[in-house]
C-alpha cells in the first residue's frame, strides 16, 4: 500500500491539470488579494475617535446580553418569554472600535467571508482534480495496466483516493497559510486600530482546517462518481447538473415565489454553511435570497451530513470497482 500511495502522489503532481488547477487557483488568490490592496486606506483620528465611542456601549451590551444568557442556560436565569438565546451564548464578536470602521479591508472584521470563498473555491477545485485523477485513468485503459500489476482493487483504489486527499488537504493549507499571511501584511499597514484576541485566532485556526476538509470532501465526492462512472466527464457532468437543477435552480424557485425556502435541508450547501460558519439558525438563507429560511443547523450536524453522503458516495465507488470487470 506505501508503495502504491508513493507511485500516485508522484502521478498526481505530475499531472498537468493538477499544475494548470494550482495556478489557476494561485492566480485567483493573488487577485484577491491584490483587490484588497486597492481598498486599503487609514482612518482619520475622528473616525477612530466616534468608533471608540460607539464601540463602548455597544461593548457593554453584548457583555450583558451574554451573562444573562450564560446564566439562563447554566439555570441561574429565567429566560423571557419567547426568548430565542443562541447556541453557547454566539452573539459573534465583542464590538470594537476596528469592527466599527469603514476605512477598507480589516482582516479582524473580515477573514471569516476570506475563508468561505476560500472554501467554495478548494472545493470546487479538488471535485475537479479529483475526478479527472481517477477518470483518465478508465477511460485510457491505465486502470485495467494498473490491476495487472497490483490485482487487488479495493487497495488501488484506496490509495488513488489517499494520494488525492492528501494532495488536495496539503495544497489547499499552504494556500490558505499564505493567503493569510498576506492578507495580515495588508491590514498590518492599513491602520488596524485592534488586535485579534487569542480566542479569535483559535477559531481562524479552526475554520481554517473546516475549509481544507471541505476541500477534501469536494475531491473525494468527485474521485468517487468518476470511478463510478469511469469517465471524468461523468462527475462533470454530474456535478455541473446537481449544481445547476438544484442547488441554483430550487433557490430561484423559492425566492422567485417568495415562500419559505423548503428545499434548503436537502441541499449539501445549507450544511458546508452550516459547518463553516459553526452553525445556522433560521432567516439566515442564502446570499441575497428572498425565500424566508426555517433551517437550523450545528457545526457538527453540517459535518456529519456532508462526511455520511462523502462515505456513502466513495462506498459505491468501491463496490463498482469490486463488482466490475477492468476493462
Amino acid at each position: 500500500m506505501r508503495h502504491l500511495f508513493a507511485a500516485e502522489w508522484s502521478r498526481l503532481f505530475s499531472r498537468r491539470i493538477t499544475l494548470v488547477t494550482a495556478l489557476l487557483v494561485g492566480g485567483m488568490l493573488a487577485f484577491i488579494t491584490f483587490g484588497f490592496t486597492l481598498t486599503g486606506s487609514s482612518p482619520t483620528p475622528a473616525e477612530v475617535t466616534q468608533a471608540e465611542q460607539r464601540a463602548v456601549p455597544l461593548a457593554q451590551l453584548w457583555d450583558q446580553r451574554t451573562e444573562h444568557c450564560s446564566r439562563v442556560q447554566s439555570g441561574l436565569e429565567q429566560a423571557e418569554p419567547n426568548e430565542d438565546l443562541p447556541r453557547a451564548c454566539d452573539y459573534g464578536p465583542r464590538p470594537t472600535a476596528d469592527s466599527l470602521l469603514d476605512y477598507g479591508f480589516s482582516f479582524h472584521r473580515q477573514w471569516p467571508s476570506l475563508y468561505y470563498g476560500a472554501a467554495v473555491l478548494f472545493a470546487l477545485a479538488g471535485f475537479v482534480l479529483g475526478a479527472s485523477f481517477v477518470g483518465v485513468e478508465w477511460s485510457s485503459g491505465g486502470m485495467s495496466s494498473l490491476l495487472l500489476w497490483a490485482p487487488r482493487r479495493g487497495r488501488v483504489l484506496g490509495a488513488k483516493l489517499l494520494a488525492a486527499l492528501a494532495g488536495v488537504g496539503l495544497v489547499s493549507l499552504v494556500y490558505l497559510t499564505l493567503w493569510t499571511g498576506a492578507f495580515l501584511a495588508i491590514s498590518a499597514g492599513n491602520g488596524t486600530v485592534s488586535q485579534m484576541t487569542g480566542g479569535e485566532f483559535g477559531s481562524l485556526l479552526l475554520t481554517a482546517l473546516r475549509v481544507v476538509f471541505l476541500a477534501m470532501a469536494g475531491t473525494a465526492l468527485g474521485f468517487s462518481v468518476a470511478s463510478i462512472g469511469r469517465h471524468t466527464s461523468a462527475a462533470l457532468g454530474v456535478g455541473i447538473t446537481y449544481l445547476l437543477l438544484w442547488e441554483f435552480g430550487s433557490t430561484v424557485v423559492f425566492t422567485v415565489v417568495e415562500t419559505t425556502d423548503y428545499a434548503e435541508p436537502y441541499r449539501l450547501s445549507s450544511y458546508a454553511r452550516a459547518w463553516l460558519r459553526k452553525g445556522v439558525l433560521p432567516d439566515e438563507g442564502g446570499v441575497g435570497t428572498v425565500a424566508r429560511s426555517t433551517f437550523k443547523a450545528t457545526w457538527e450536524t453540517g459535518g456529519l451530513v456532508i462526511a455520511a453522503v462523502v462515505a456513502a458516495v466513495a462506498a459505491a465507488a468501491f463496490l463498482s470497482m469490486r463488482r466490475r470487470d477492468a476493462r
